[in-house]
């Protein structure tokens, strides 16, 4: 095996050197977040739209309901208790509408409107922030996950017995960006899971919806 050569080993030597003056160089150049600035509350109004991935109801010998994509909107109060981490709780709200398919399962439509519907659901929520230095200080990505409860409010004489709350998780990621000072504009996937049970027939069901927002903020500082 050759041995490294006097100026490869002079090299290797200058740059072991050198590496602690550049990391203080680095952190001179990098301008701290000011004490506490990172920590206190925020809140959120939000607007998207639901897309549930699964029927609502399931019926092989009539028919089976889905709630069809909707608009939604909402508003999420988050208190930053740390650089990394923020609690927070959420409300949302659609104005959906119920729809018929055919029987047999299957995600789909076909049979038309049953009626008008109220999607709401409301959560608490740990987030994780991801924070950098400088410039791109100013953008968040994010994760959270929390868990809560969902409501289905039906008004329709098909369907009297549909309304229904069963308990949810729901898991996000995202994204803020700093607009000014205090101001904050956010796009977030969501996707909400509950666990839907039938008042009429007692059946069950594992629903997943996913949620698409964009919002502003305002977080205090």
């Amino acid at each position: 095996m050759r041995r490294p050569s006097g100026v490869l080993r002079f090299l290797f030597l200058f740059l072991c050197g050198l590496a602690p003056g550049a990391s203080q160089l680095t952190a001179q150049m990098t301008p701290e977040a000011p004490l506490g600035g990172d920590t206190g509350p925020e809140f959120f109004g939000l607007a998207g739209v639901i897309q549930p991935l699964n029927n609502l109801t399931d019926n092989t010998g009539a028919y089976g309901t889905v709630m069809p994509p909707d608009v939604m909107m909402g508003g999420e109060a988050t208190y930053w208790a740390s650089r990394s981490v923020g609690i927070g709780v959420m409300g949302l709200y659609s104005p959906a509408t119920l729809e018929g398919v055919g029987g047999g399962g299957g995600f789909g439509r076909g049979i038309g409107t049953l009626g008008e519907m109220e999607y709401l659901a409301g959560t608490v929520n740990l987030t994780f922030r991801l924070r950098s230095a400088g410039s791109a200080g100013a953008l968040e990505p994010y994760f959270t996950v929390g868990g809560g409860l969902r409501q289905l409010k039906f008004y329709g004489a098909e369907v009297p017995k549909l309304s229904a709350t069963d308990p949810m998780a729901t898991a996000a990621i995202g994204i803020r960006v700093q607009l000014l000072s205090s101001l904050w504009f956010r796009g977030e996937l969501r996707d909400m899971a509950s666990y839907y049970i039938s008042a009429q027939t007692d059946a069950s069901k594992l629903q997943n919806d996913v949620g698409i927002t964009i919002g502003f903020g305002y977080r205090y500082r």
